[in-house]
């Protein structure tokens, strides 16, 4: 049976008691939950709206979650071209300083 590696909780125990042990079980049980949801008729993201104070937050935070994504990848098929570009937008992104001609 899986459980989280962070907490140790199981799928059964988090529907039991209804309460999730800790943010890894999201990633832990993912296709659990969605399989969940669906059966509710829920499916895809949650596409609602945000606090004004939020909207550039978001973004930048799936922006960096996508350019960290992308760079795993470039860096497990060998590209490393693509690998260097990726870091750099990402340094980009976490200090928020501008790239030119491949200098900070």
């Amino acid at each position: 049976m899986k459980c989280c590696s962070v907490c140790g909780c199981t799928f059964d125990q988090i529907v039991k008691s209804q309460r999730i042990g800790c943010a890894e079980c999201y990633y832990t049980f993912a296709e659990e939950f969605r399989a969940t949801l669906e059966t509710y008729g829920i499916s895809g993201e949650y596409k609602g709206s945000l606090p004004k104070r939020l909207k550039g937050y978001r973004s930048t935070l799936v922006d960096r979650m996508t350019m960290q994504i992308k760079l795993e990848e470039a860096v497990a098929a060998e590209d490393y071209e693509k690998a260097a570009l990726y870091r750099d937008y990402l340094k980009v992104l976490n200090h928020g300083t501008e790239i030119k001609d491949g200098q900070q």
